[in-house]
């Protein structure tokens, strides 16, 4: 038998995925939220009794969907080097697809309106994949680093940085590119396979595919 809210609970979830995008995780009410998902709200307290349960409800959905399709596309059978690509590929996906939402989240822990740690302990599901995939690239010698630590930092901090800056300006409705130097913010969705490519080659040894 399904839970009374269930239904409701999904027209919630879906009506804050919406209202994140456009306004952070903190930038609405639970009235507002309510409103647009057309439902009471007493059903609010009923499925998520606080606004922290929604957040991080919000963001094991939206995170969700990238470890599926992480899950869907490495394998065994391919090379550490060609399933890092695979993960790589998703995350990028995943910050482009909700940037909005991310640096908004990051601004809302560094101003201390979220300060629950454990929320953190549900996202680093592609991590975990990332570094079991560089501990079977080191038991071959396919690295170019010792350190997993340092292959970390480099396969997903060119990443998940311009992707929060990114996701600020256009929140912030500073929709003009950027151009500082050699930078130019017009070419960053596009040119993202190339840089896979170009960091996935930093931390394995030249040759290996």
């Amino acid at each position: 038998m399904a839970r009374i809210g269930s239904h409701a609970e999904r027209k919630m979830l879906k009506a804050a995925i919406e209202l994140a995008h456009k306004k952070g995780l903190s930038g609405f009410s639970v009235r507002e939220l309510c409103a647009r998902a057309k439902v009471n709200s007493g059903m609010f307290n009923y499925c998520f009794k606080r606004k922290e349960i929604l957040t991080e409800s919000v963001l094991k959905a939206i995170y969700g969907e990238m470890i599926k399709r992480i899950e869907l596309n490495i394998s065994s059978s391919k090379t550490p080097k060609e399933n890092i690509t695979e993960i790589l590929t998703a995350l990028s996906a995943f910050l482009q697809n909700n940037r909005k939402i991310i640096s908004a989240f990051a601004g809302d822990v560094l101003s201390l309106k979220i300060s629950d740690k454990k929320i953190f302990g549900n996202f680093t599901t592609h991590i975990k994949l990332l570094s079991e995939e560089l501990s079977r690239a080191k038991k071959e010698k396919m690295l170019a680093t010792d350190s997993i630590t340092n292959a970390l930092l480099i396969l997903v901090a060119p990443f998940v940085i311009p992707q929060v800056i990114q996701g600020y300006m256009e929140r912030t409705s500073h929709n003009k590119s950027i151009h500082i130097y050699d930078f130019n913010s017009d070419e960053f969705d596009k040119t993202i396979d190339e840089r896979i490519k170009i960091i996935v080659n930093a931390v394995f040894k030249e040759g290996v595919k």
